[in-house]
């Protein structure tokens, strides 16, 4: 096998190989109509349905059609492939009283038909695809007569203490709601506590409460003893001295009429006035009330027809619905179906802890002392609501599927039920940058069960990151999108874009959602809008084209079993050693285990999804006796089971007898040789040592990650850095021809360097990544009818490249002439190479158009002010070191440089790489008026000799910035709707989310080189 030892070949981000000697008739011989070229040319043009989405906001329907269209449009001209299509009205009027009357524009209106016909239209006209958030703010309510049972349900609980053992009279609570149950018990003790339950700002929410420790002796149903006026006469029998506290604990099921969006008037006249019902998320009634609401009066007038037309997506958001407890009319029965018991004698046990997970629970919760009653009758509770959420789920797909469109739901998390049992059961899940805190080991206990499930699409909600409007860039966001992709991710839907033109007692720099809080806010305000989001919304769009090819394969799965899903889910594998391995892992619930695909063929998990070459189960794990039945037939398929630490001991049901048939599995299959039980420890040395490899065997001074994606003859492999600077080298688990696919430019190129390993059935390649920096490999037997001849080894750290006949090209790019010898495919040879040194380019012209606020900030129109210096160079600094603090926009940056080429003899050409500091947001490059190909902003390095001319070159930079340096001086007195924003700037500033370092900030390179031809004859 090819050793790292020896020096490597360093590619650079663009991949060199992309440049001057770009496609050939080489990488067409044997082409045809493959799937290899079907791909290829989607990747080269994405088709809107593989580009990024953006979230976009109107404020309410008194906007004007025609700027709608507009704002879709422009989208449209800068990559987007449509927009998630959402009614802000102040976040259901949370964020701020109706600014218009929404008797007039509210949801629902024919003002709002108008506005919603106008925006699938200009999708229609621009040859993109629309998603469409049903109801106002978040997709979880509409309009709804009280009473409806399809309204979204809690379950309230009243207590009153039972002094001297009896009490006489009402049941505490009465009328709130319908009872459910009432019980009496008495109570050990009281404690106060306080509980973390996600985060804000990156510190924690906590909530206060008491618990109580119920004596499960004590537990008596009293609720036949109710009378009809709700009168009640009870007794206990006093314990011991008769001190301890005795309560009488009622629990009622009532609609709660949260609003999903508050009615703008006091009065409102009818059902479209009357504000948005949150509806019940565990029936099919509530996914009824929104279907028949919609059919009835969103869908006419002609929007039907055109949502059928351009239309890919209803949507929802994570579910957000405020209650302490969920509930639903039919959970009683389903639960004693399920379980076999009653629930309602056991209600305390669920009082305030069950309901949203963003809220905190409830000020008071109640433990039981009779050992796993507690937590079992809990696990019991969401494991039925879990079911549950499937009948809601399954009615809204049935709808969204006669429309021929899919639905896409942030689905599980924030709930009190099995997030990963969920995913499976809608078209798109979709994860988010803020509840999942933009960490790979978190996305990827979301991307799991979808791809297990065969789901094609998995998405995120990108960039919803707090303290960033108007500050985040396109480096942060790629960033962010590389993380999602990597774990499993590929569709981004950027948070947000919002209606861009004036609206009422709002300012510059426009309409802008959230008080403020959020990152977003893409639109024809931001200074990259013609310099930037064309090239990233390409790049992100092509990345996208590939991470949608075939299907997702993963070395490893973990066993996660969670009875409620956290808002903010924790990070489950925090050591470092699979990841520097190249492993690549998922999780899944053994409810996953019920899919169709999770079956064992040759020892492997999932042959025709993931391919998982082992499960890994922890000590600290939740079991279920199901999944412990589906192990046995699992391991004895052949799967390997690694087992950290002791067996776990914690499962999800009281069912003692399924539990002691559960241990007595552990007892028949511990010993098997396939079933390794090790203290908890290194993972990936566990795993090495019983042969479990990684399909990417990493080598390297850096954190890269990989993903995988097999499709038929194909395979495609995805790179990324997250740290600095970086190299090594990768042994892929194939032997088909490399290629590199550059996502900025759309180029397909063969690789030059790596060896293979025929009996091993590997690949290895070098790399050397810049900082954040990604790249995709393609390995495929379909392109070329034979592998081109490569370099297997250098003695020197050199570039090689094709041309166009397939022969190799070796660069140098240092001042010396030294002897360097190759190690080819075929055989070695010693060759000679000189070239020139590298030179900065000065003299610099630096222009800045600032993008300041406006004399009257009530224009929305950012006023433009040209400054222009000479920077002598060769360093360039930002802005702010040029004295210009307070500005955003765009710089232009202009010098002449003086260039003479010379072939060198026969077999050797000259040529150069412009090499530029890495830049924030966006950049675009000329020489001598010819645009440059698009550039990775993370390494902006591009092969510029087919642009060059003997004589004098003149280069001209463009770079583009975010708007929060403008912003910042006036943060006080911007609005949106007459509200300020939400955090003052000194604030954001100490919190390290202030201004930015604008501009181009080091030095601009020139880098000559001399490609000598190699024969390898």
């Amino acid at each position: 096998m090819f050793s790292m030892a020896r020096p490597i070949l360093f590619l650079s981000a663009l991949c060199f190989c992309v440049g001057v000697l770009a496609t050939s008739p080489l990488l067409e011989r044997g082409g045809g109509t493959s799937g290899s070229e079907f791909i290829y040319d989607r990747f080269v043009n994405p088709p809107a349905s593989y580009r990024p989405k953006y979230r976009y906001w109107i404020p309410d329907a008194s906007v004007l059609p025609e700027n709608v269209a507009d704002d879709i449009a422009q989208l449209g001209q800068r990559g987007a492939g449509g927009v998630e299509f959402n009614s802000y009205y102040s976040y259901g009027g949370t964020q701020g009283p109706a600014a218009t009357d929404w008797d007039v524009y509210g949801f629902g209106t024919p003002a709002y038909i108008k506005i919603l016909r106008t925006a699938l239209q200009a999708h229609k006209d621009n040859g993109m695809v629309m998603d469409y958030t049903l109801g106002p703010q978040s997709g979880q309510g509409v309009p709804a007569e009280l009473g409806n049972p399809g309204l979204a349900w809690d379950v309230v609980f009243h207590n009153v203490s039972i002094i001297n053992g009896t009490y006489s009279g009402p049941l505490p609570g009465w009328g709130v709601g319908d009872l459910v149950s009432a019980v009496t018990f008495s109570v050990h003790n009281s404690t106060d506590h306080s509980d973390e339950f996600g985060q804000l700002f990156n510190m924690p929410l906590v909530y206060n409460y008491t618990r109580y420790l119920m004596s499960a002796e004590s537990l008596t149903d009293v609720t036949h003893l109710v009378e009809e006026d709700g009168s009640i006469t009870t007794t206990v029998d006093l314990i011991g001295d008769g001190q301890s506290q005795f309560l009488l604990y009622a629990s009622y099921a009532r609609q709660s009429y949260e609003r999903a969006c508050i009615a703008s008037n006091a009065s409102p006249r009818d059902l479209l006035q009357n504000g948005s019902f949150a509806v019940d998320h565990f029936s099919r009634a509530g996914a009824d009330v929104i279907a028949n609401f919609v059919e009835e009066h969103i869908l006419v007038d002609g929007v039907k027809e055109l949502l059928m037309e351009v239309g890919g997506a209803i949507f929802e958001d994570s579910v957000e619905i405020p209650a302490d407890t969920y509930w639903t009319p039919d959970l009683l029965s389903t639960f004693e179906q399920q379980h076999g018991y009653s629930l309602a004698k056991h209600l305390p046990l669920l009082s305030g802890n069950e309901g949203s997970q963003t809220e905190g629970g409830g000020p008071i919760q109640i433990a039981s002392d009779a050992q796993g009653q507690g937590p079992d009758v809990v696990a019991d509770y969401r494991s039925t609501m879990g079911s549950l959420v499937v009948d809601y789920l399954q009615g809204m797909e049935d709808w969204v599927h006669k429309l021929g469109l899919q639905f896409r739901h942030q689905v599980g998390y924030n709930l009190p039920v099995d997030m990963l049992q969920l995913i499976p059961r809608v078209d798109i899940p979709e994860t988010e940058t803020l509840a999942f805190a933009n960490d790979v080991d978190r996305f990827r206990q979301y991307c799991g069960a979808a791809n297990l499930a065969g789901k094609p699409i998995i998405s995120i909600e990108l960039g919803a990151d707090y303290w960033r409007a108007f500050s985040q860039s396109w480096t942060d966001l790629l960033q962010d999108a590389k993380r999602a992709y990597v774990a499993g991710v590929n569709h981004v839907v950027l948070h947000g874009a919002p209606y861009s033109h004036n609206f009422v007692n709002t300012t510059w720099p426009g309409y802008t959602t959230f008080q403020y809080l959020f990152g977003g806010h893409h639109s024809r305000q931001q200074p990259a809008w013609d310099l930037g989001y064309k090239q990233a919304n390409d790049y992100l769009s092509r990345m996208q084209v590939v991470l949608r090819a075939g299907v997702a394969r993963v070395d490893i799965a973990f066993w996660d079993k969670m009875t409620a899903q956290r808002a903010y889910p924790n990070t489950l594998y925090t050591p470092a050693d699979l990841v520097m391995a190249g492993y690549t892992y998922n999780y899944l619930s053994p409810e996953n285990f019920l899919l169709e695909e999770a079956y064992i063929m040759d020892g492997v998990l999932a042959p025709n999804r993931q391919g998982f070459k082992a499960l890994v189960l922890r000590q600290n794990d939740t079991l279920t006796t199901r999944g412990v039945r589906d192990l046995e037939t699992y391991v004895q398929a052949g799967l390997q089971l690694v087992i950290l630490g002791d067996v776990p001991s914690t499962y999800t049901t009281k069912n003692r007898t399924q539990i002691l048939e559960a241990q007595e599995v552990w007892k028949r299959i511990t010993d098997l040789h396939n079933v390794h039980k090790v203290p908890d420890g290194s993972l990936g040395s566990i795993l090495d040592m019983i042969g479990v490899r990684p399909r990417t065997q990493i080598t390297s001074n850096g954190t890269w990650y990989t993903v995988w994606r097999d499709n038929v003859a194909e395979t495609y492999v995805l790179i990324y850095n997250d740290g600095n600077y970086s190299t090594g080298s990768i042994s892929f688990e194939t032997t088909k021809t490399s290629y590199f696919l550059n996502c900025w430019t759309g180029e397909r190129s063969p690789i030059p360097q790596y060896a293979v390993n025929e009996s091993a059935g590997t690949t290895e390649i070098p790399f050397a990544l810049q900082r954040t920096e990604a790249v995709l490999i393609m390995f495929s037997d379909l392109v070329s009818d034979q592998k081109p001849d490569h370099v297997l080894s250098l003695s020197r750290l050199l570039d090689l490249r094709y041309d166009a006949s397939g022969s190799i090209w070796m660069k140098q790019d240092v001042s010396d002439e030294m002897l360097t010898t190759a190690s080819f495919s075929n055989n070695s040879m010693p060759t000679e190479t000189a070239a020139l040194g590298t030179f900065d380019l000065t003299r610099w012209s630096v222009t800045v158009e600032q993008w300041l606020p406006p004399t009257d900030l009530f224009d929305i129109a950012a006023r433009k002010v040209n400054v222009t210096m000479d920077v002598p160079g060769p360093a360039l600094y930002s802005w702010a070191d040029l004295n210009l603090t307070s500005a955003s926009g765009i710089g232009y940056y202009t010098t002449d440089f003086a260039w003479e080429s010379s072939s060198g003899g026969e077999g050797q050409k000259m040529g150069a790489v412009l090499d530029i500091p890495p830049v924030t947001h966006g950049i675009v490059g000329f020489i001598n008026g010819k645009e440059l190909p698009a550039m990775d902003i993370t390494n902006p390095k591009v092969d510029i000799t087919e642009y060059l001319t003997n004589g004098t070159n003149t280069i001209l930079l463009q770079v583009s910035t975010t708007l929060v340096n403008s912003v910042a001086p006036v943060w006080n007195d911007i609005m949106t709707l007459g509200a300020k924003p939400l955090l003052p700037f000194d604030l954001l500033r100490t919190s390290g989310f202030g201004e930015s370092a604008n501009g181009i900030i080091g030095e601009v390179k020139i880098q000559p080189y001399r490609l000598t031809k190699i024969s390898l004859a």
